[in-house]
């Protein structure tokens, strides 16, 4: 069995019962967890299998109604619970190795972590699972309870940087996110989230295109302002307790920077 596939999904009820593909980690694994006959292994089958128990893992904590909403997988050589962004519930290949979004000391050992979009259990149902596509970053975003999302990077550098880009949670974006967009050559993308912390209600579900300013309102904040001026842009955060790189999906970006400067949403 892959280390992962510890989410009960035998003693789920019949309707919630689902086959599993092998895992390419465990050649030993060959009945499904509930004797289901498994579909032709792949890569992209066995992704979505990984999508899918990452998913069971932070919905189903004692088999009650407590859980850590939907979650999804960054799965690169390196990946570690601090991609996850600070706080936020991860699980590793290794189920021995549970983390809150801290940096941790070792890897692991097959570069795949699981990052759930709450800090801490939720007592509402969980949502449906999500898979691949599905969800977009502001989604994952208001099911934490961290306001309005959006996908920070422009393919096929990318770039983008927690610290310089975001002041709320941020995690690194995947193409399981509906806005991901093109994918990077080098460099990551981030999902950024407007709040640093969440709250205990789920955040409204955000308008494909909000203004800055609902953005910054999404956080708590009492208004927000953008701030730089295409072609060459150069905005700066002058101070504001909470500054975001914008990007065209709010609706007053405007024009594109061209002359490789970059827009700011300033919340006040």
């Amino acid at each position: 069995r892959s280390p992962w596939l510890l989410d009960r999904c035998c003693l789920a009820p019949a309707s919630r019962q689902r086959a599993r593909p092998p895992s390419s980690s465990s050649p030993s694994a060959r009945s499904s967890c509930c004797a289901t006959p498994r579909p032709p292994n792949s890569a992209q089958s066995t992704r979505r299998e990984v999508l899918g128990s990452c998913d069971n893992k932070c919905q189903a904590v004692a088999l009650s109604t407590e859980n850590w909403d939907n979650g999804y997988v960054i799965g690169t050589h390196d990946a570690s619970c601090d991609d996850c962004g600070t706080g936020r519930r991860c699980f590793t290949a290794d189920p021995t190795k549970q983390s809150d979004g801290e940096p941790m000391a070792d890897a692991p050992v097959n570069g795949d972590v699981c990052c759930c979009a709450r800090t801490s259990v939720s007592g509402v149902p969980p949502p449906p699972p999500a898979p691949d596509g599905s969800l977009r970053c502001a989604d994952f975003c208001a099911e934490g309870g961290y306001g309005y999302g959006m996908v920070i990077g422009t393919a096929p550098a990318c770039q983008a940087d927690c610290v310089a880009d975001c002041d709320g949670a941020c995690s690194v974006s995947t193409d399981f996110f509906s806005d991901h967009g093109n994918s990077c050559l080098s460099g990551a993308k981030r999902c950024c989230c407007a709040r640093a912390g969440p709250v205990a209600k789920p955040t409204p579900r955000m308008p494909d295109h909000p203004t800055c300013n609902d953005w910054c309102l999404s956080a708590g904040y009492a208004r927000g302002d953008m701030k730089g001026t295409a072609p060459a842009c150069n905005g700066t955060c002058d101070g504001a307790p909470a500054c975001f790189t914008a990007t065209s999906t709010l609706s007053d970006y405007g024009d594109s920077c061209f002359l490789g400067g970059i827009k700011k949403c300033r919340c006040w």
